[in-house]
């Protein structure tokens, strides 16, 4: 039995709000941001807003978790383990790189506005989970591990998301095939000295990209 769809209506609604949100952050504080400056920016009604939000907060927290949603289910793919065979997902740096360039005007927003920074904390945290998560199914490969799961978890985390930020602050100088090759040789600096979790960073780089 196959999911309900959702209506094209409402994805246009809720995507029109998100984009007005971004907009209206990238020049003020979110505290100043009402639901009447989100409506009137996106073009819809309050009345519109109510029938898919109770308030602010609630759509605050939905639209930054519909935008985190969007960009895992994107930069996610399914890999095997060498030793056991088993499927796990493992993050594609080349496509989270190329995804972030895509939408570059909404991550640089989200991620680099000294208003706003909350959502590098929420995508931290995710990144962080899907860290985490794949750790529990490499149990097995933990034995006599010198390097502690959380502080592996952490590190990674900081790294990668820090190079991020300073790409879109850079202007994205580099193309993100650029970004995960040079990316790749700087965590496998760390693959021989008790980084196991360095396996969760997928670097296959599409043949159709060109540098």
């Amino acid at each position: 039995m196959t999911g309900s769809k959702v209506d094209p209506r409402v994805v246009k609604t809720r995507s029109s709000l998100r984009k007005a949100l971004v907009y209206l952050m990238k020049h003020e504080k979110l505290e100043n941001i009402s639901v009447q400056k989100i409506t009137e920016t996106a073009n819809i009604t309050r009345g519109t807003f109510y029938l898919h939000y109770k308030d602010k907060r609630d759509f605050i927290k939905s639209a930054m978790n519909e935008i985190l949603d969007d960009l895992f289910a994107q930069i996610m793919v399914e890999r095997q383990i060498s030793t056991s065979g088993n499927s796990v997902q493992v993050l594609s740096l080349n496509e989270a790189f190329q995804c972030i360039e895509n939408s570059a005007e909404v991550f640089d927003v989200l991620l680099n506005n000294e208003r706003n920074d909350f959502f590098y904390a929420q995508l931290y945290d995710r990144l962080c989970q899907e860290l985490t998560k794949y750790a529990k199914q490499l149990d097995s490969e933990f034995d006599d591990f010198d390097v502690p799961v959380k502080m592996q978890v952490s590190f990674l985390a900081s790294a990668v998301l820090g190079v991020i930020k300073s790409w879109l602050q850079d202007g994205m100088i580099y193309t993100p095939r650029y970004m995960t090759q040079s990316m790749m040789k700087m965590l496998q600096q760390f693959s021989g000295e008790g980084m196991l979790l360095i396996s969760f960073f997928d670097g296959k780089v599409k043949s159709a990209l060109e540098i």
